[in-house]
């Protein structure tokens, strides 16, 4: 067995190993960090949406079939042009369209037998040969025949007009869900037709910049199907509700309408927005991803030492921070630091902490 003294020499030898080691990791490398300078300058603070924008037309419909029917003519296709009242589609309705003239025809011999005998009935009524009761009868007859006989006849008219498609406006045809020779139930759809020429970006806000839009302001659009092009927009409507769940990011809707027309953007491409709130000028901030939130507050990494220039050593210091306006790139200091301090702005990096030695890369 292993003697007392033995074990105390080995626990001092086990300590002195971990002395060292702790003394090569405290002397080991710099961590390498990026800095900037702060210095006042201007903060254009803006409004992006949350996700992807599309281009919407704002008129765009689907049309669909009314009655069951089978698809005799189709004279369009994806990509075409239509006018207004141009045909789109024409359905067979032989089976119900018999059904409704063969009931308009008996309403119409009904109709007109109670017509006859309305007129015989007064001319008896004027000569005295029948009892007010009898006319008013006869009256009631001819009433309900009229009426049925209009029904019957507006039945065969809708029935006609179900048979044949037609745009509702000029535009294009984007989408088309049949062909012919395909029976169509009603309610199925036949073609999607939008209006090109009446496009806007529908973007989603966070529900926190919401309060700071207004109507009319302008709006930087970038298309990514043309990211070379730059677009100007105008916020036309902004909705009143904002939509999202228990644990999705609650949103509004907004409308943005191009200031001019625009014949090569098509909808359902997606597009990016800008919208510029404010310009805020002479003012401290930093990038963005340099703010940390620790212990329910925002702070920052801040190098201090003489020469802070590429390739030299210095120390950190971790510092609190008050922020102000802010947006994707950078955030505004209200309180904390100073013009002229250097902010780490790699709060990432491995082994970086209060305290730490750093090499400014």
């Amino acid at each position: 067995m292993m003697s007392r003294r033995k074990k105390i020499l080995l626990w001092i030898g086990v300590a002195a190993a971990g002395a060292v080691i702790v003394s090569v990791l405290a002397s080991g490398k710099p961590v390498s960090v990026k800095v900037v300078k702060l210095e006042p300058g201007e903060l254009r603070v803006i409004v992006n949406a949350t996700t992807t924008s599309t281009i919407k037309s704002e008129f765009e419909v689907t049309l669909a079939a009314q009655r069951t029917g089978r698809v005799v003519s189709l004279p369009v296709r994806e990509g075409d042009r239509v006018k207004e009242g141009q045909l789109i589609a024409r359905l067979d309705l032989t089976e119900e369209q018999v059904q409704s003239e063969s009931a308009l025809v008996q309403s119409r011999a009904t109709y007109e037998e109670a017509k006859k005998n309305l007129e015989r009935m007064q001319d008896l009524f004027d000569k005295g040969m029948i009892a007010q009761q009898d006319l008013d009868a006869s009256r009631r007859a001819f009433d309900v025949a009229q009426s049925q006989f209009g029904a019957a006849r507006d039945d065969a008219k809708v029935r006609r007009d179900y048979s044949v498609v037609r745009a509702p406006f000029s535009g294009v045809v984007s989408k088309k869900y049949t062909e012919v020779g395909e029976l169509l139930l009603p309610g199925k759809q036949i073609v999607t037709l939008v209006n090109p020429d009446r496009i806007y970006v529908l973007a989603t806000i966070d529900e926190v910049d919401v309060g700071r839009l207004r109507l009319g302001q302008r709006v930087a659009i970038t298309i990514d199907a043309f990211p070379d092009d730059k677009y100007d927009g105008v916020i036309k409507r902004i909705s009143p509700i904002v939509s999202g769940g228990k644990l999705e990011t609650r949103t509004a809707d907004v409308w943005i309408y191009f200031s001019k027309d625009q014949t090569k953007i098509k909808p359902g491409m997606s597009a990016d927005i800008e919208v510029l709130v404010s310009i805020l000028a002479s003012v401290l901030s930093v990038p963005s991803q340099a703010v940390i939130e620790r212990d329910g507050k925002k702070q920052v990494y801040v190098a201090e030492g003489k020469n802070i220039r590429t390739g030299s050593k210095a120390a950190v210091k971790l510092k609190p921070i008050d922020i102000g306006e802010t947006n994707w790139s950078f955030t505004e200091i209200t309180k904390g630091l100073s013009d002229g301090e250097y902010v780490i702005t790699t709060p990432e990096a491995e082994g970086l902490k209060d305290g730490a030695k750093v090499r400014i890369e």
